[in-house]
C-alpha cells in the first residue's frame, strides 16, 4: 500500500496508483478532462458509475454518465474539489490546492466525507454545469398570434424552437398546441428541453360513446373483435409509430371500460384481461410520444386489471414496463431491480417475455457502469429469443419483438451509455441490417442512436446522414423518444458545422423548422 493509499484508508474509493499515474490520467488532470477521468476510472480502477457517484458525493450515477457521454461538463471548483477527495487525485494535478488528505491526516477530513455522503444528492448551491455541444445559430424566429386562427393554422405539427438551456442555444421540438398554449417554459422544467415533445395530446382524440350493454350471444364477437383490433394496432404502431395508434388504442379502451360496467363472471374476466392488455399497449405509445405521465398512469390501470382478472402473464409485463420508464429516468437500480421482478414471475414468462425481461435488466446495468455483467445479460437473453417473424403483430404474444436483431440493437445502445460509440457503431451497423422491415419504429430509433454515436468517434458526415434520415420519419411518426435521439445528434453536430454534410443539415433544419 502507497502513502497516499495509506493516508486515504478512510475514504470509499481511492483509485490505484498505476491508474493515478499513467500518462492517460495525468493527460486528462491537466486538461480537467473530467469525462476521460470519469472514463479511465470506470475502465481501470474499475468503479461503476454508482461507486464514483457515491465517492464524489452529492452527484448521481446519472450524472456519472453524462459527464462521461459529454453530455454534461465540470465547471465548478466546489465539484472539482470533491471529485479529488473522492478519487484520491492529488491537487497540483487537477491544478487545485493541496487536499487535506495529502498531509497529516486530519479527523475533519473523515466527518466532512462522510457529512458529504449523507446529503442530498444534488447540490443546489452548485452553479449549472454548461452542456459540451455547439450550438446552431440562426433559426428562424417566428412570431404567433395564439388569438389568430390563420397564425395558428400555418404552423406545423411539430415545430423546432431554439431556447437557451443552461446558457447555451439548443433546439428543441415542441407541438403546436404547447407552442400556442404558451408551454414551452412548463415543458422545459421536466427532466429535460424535449419533455415538451408530447405528442399524445394532439393525437387522442374526442371519445365515442361508450357502450354499456351488448345484446345476448353478441359478447364473445365482440371479444374476438378486441382481440382482433389489438394485432391490428400493434402492427400499425410497428409500422407507422404511436401517431397511427394512440388513437385507436384509446377509443378500444373507451369501448372496452362501457362493457365493464355491466359485465359479470367468466365474460368480465376476459374484458378485463383485454383492457389490461390495451392499458398496457397505451402506457407504451404515451411513452413513446414522450408523455410519461400518462404512461405511468396507463400502467397503473393495466397493473389493476391485470390483479382483477388473475393474469399473471400481464402482470409481469406490466413491471417490465415500469422498468422501462424507469430506465428512460436513468434510474438504473430501479430498472434493474423491476426487470429482475418480472424474472421472477418465471412460470407465467414465454420464452421472448423473458429474453425481453433479462435484456432490460442488461440496460440497467450499462446506466449503471456495469460492463461485464451488462454483457453476460445479452448473452443470456439471446438463449429466449423471439424467432423472427414478419408480421410485427404480436400474434404470438408480448415480447414476440424481442428477436435477436433487437437484443443486438440493445447491445449496441448498451454500448452507446457505456461511453464506447466506437463498439456500438458496428454492433448497430450489423444488427439493423438483420432487423425484420415490419419493425420501421424501432428502426428509425436505433438510426438516432446509430447518429449519436457517430458522433462520439468523429464521424460527422456518416451522423448527419443518419440524422437528416431520421427527423422527418421521426416527426411524422409521433415517436417523441426518436426525435429526442435526433435532435440530441443535431446539437452534438453544431460543434462540427465546418464539415459539409453537417452545414447541410444544420441549414435545413434552418429552413425547415417545422416538419
Amino acid at each position: 500500500m502507497s502513502e497516499r493509499e495509506a493516508r486515504r484508508s478512510g475514504y470509499p474509493l481511492t483509485i490505484p496508483d498505476r491508474l493515478l499515474h499513467s500518462e492517460d490520467m495525468k493527460r486528462a488532470c491537466k486538461r480537467r478532462d473530467f469525462s476521460e477521468i470519469f472514463r479511465l476510472v470506470n475502465r481501470r480502477a474499475p468503479a461503476s458509475y454508482a461507486a464514483i457517484a457515491a465517492a464524489v458525493t452529492k452527484m448521481t450515477s446519472a450524472r456519472v454518465g453524462d459527464v462521461i457521454r459529454g453530455d454534461r461538463g465540470i465547471r465548478s471548483v466546489a465539484v472539482m474539489e470533491r471529485i479529488a477527495d473522492g478519487l484520491g487525485i492529488p491537487g497540483h494535478m487537477l491544478d487545485l490546492p493541496e487536499r487535506p488528505w495529502e498531509g497529516t491526516p486530519l479527523p475533519a477530513a473523515a466527518a466532512q466525507n462522510q457529512a458529504y455522503a449523507s446529503s442530498s444528492p444534488d447540490d443546489s448551491n452548485e452553479p449549472p454545469s454548461l452542456p459540451t455541444t455547439g450550438a446552431i445559430p440562426g433559426l428562424p424566429i417566428v412570431h404567433v398570434d395564439p388569438s389568430n386562427s390563420a397564425d395558428a393554422d400555418a404552423l406545423p405539427e411539430i415545430v423546432l424552437v431554439s431556447v437557451y438551456v443552461d446558457g447555451r442555444e439548443q433546439i428543441v421540438p415542441i407541438n403546436r398546441r404547447a407552442l400556442l398554449g404558451h408551454a414551452i417554459g412548463v415543458a422545459l422544467q421536466g427532466s429535460g428541453p424535449l419533455r415538451a415533445v408530447n405528442a399524445s395530446a394532439e393525437i387522442v382524440s374526442p371519445r365515442p360513446t361508450r357502450p354499456h350493454r351488448l345484446p345476448a350471444g353478441r359478447g364473445e364477437a365482440a371479444i374476438e373483435h378486441f382481440r382482433d383490433m389489438w394485432h391490428t394496432l400493434v402492427r400499425a404502431d410497428n409500422l407507422f409509430g404511436p401517431r397511427h395508434a394512440l388513437s385507436g388504442v384509446h377509443q378500444q379502451l373507451d369501448m372496452l371500460q362501457g362493457l365493464l360496467e355491466d359485465s359479470r363472471g367468466e365474460h368480465r374476466q376476459e374484458l378485463l384481461k383485454l383492457s389490461a392488455q390495451y392499458a398496457e399497449s397505451a402506457a407504451w405509445l404515451h411513452e413513446d410520444s414522450m408523455d410519461v405521465p400518462s404512461a405511468e398512469t396507463w400502467t397503473s390501470r393495466a397493473m389493476e386489471w391485470a390483479m382483477e382478472a388473475g393474469d399473471e402473464a400481464m402482470l409481469s409485463w406490466t413491471l417490465f414496463r415500469r422498468s422501462q420508464l424507469a430506465a428512460g429516468k436513468k434510474n438504473a437500480g430501479q430498472a434493474i431491480g423491476l426487470a429482475q421482478a418480472v424474472q421472477r414471475h418465471e412460470r407465467a414468462l414465454t420464452h421472448p417475455m423473458k429474453a425481453a425481461a433479462i435484456q432490460q435488466e442488461a440496460q440497467g446495468l450499462a446506466l449503471d457502469g456495469d460492463e461485464v455483467a451488462c454483457h453476460r445479460k445479452l448473452d443470456e437473453a439471446h438463449e429466449f429469443a423471439a424467432i423472427a417473424e414478419s408480421s410485427g403483430d404480436a400474434r404470438s404474444g408480448h415480447g414476440d419483438f424481442c428477436t435477436s436483431s433487437y437484443i443486438e440493437i440493445q447491445r449496441a445502445n448498451c454500448w452507446l451509455n457505456l461511453s464506447r460509440p466506437d463498439r456500438a457503431v458496428t454492433t448497430f451497423q450489423t444488427a439493423l441490417a438483420e432487423l425484420p422491415d415490419v419493425y420501421q419504429r424501432d428502426r428509425t430509433f436505433a438510426q438516432a442512436r446509430l447518429a449519436m454515436a457517430y458522433v462520439g468517434i468523429q464521424e460527422y458526415e456518416q451522423a448527419a446522414a443518419e440524422a437528416a434520415a431520421v427527423l422527418d420519419v421521426a416527426c411524422g411518426s409521433g415517436s417523441g423518444r426518436t426525435l429526442q435521439e435526433a435532435v440530441t445528434a443535431v446539437n452534438a453536430l453544431a460543434a462540427a458545422s465546418n464539415v459539409p454534410a453537417v452545414r447541410d443539415l444544420l441549414d435545413a433544419v434552418k429552413e425547415n423548422a417545422g416538419f
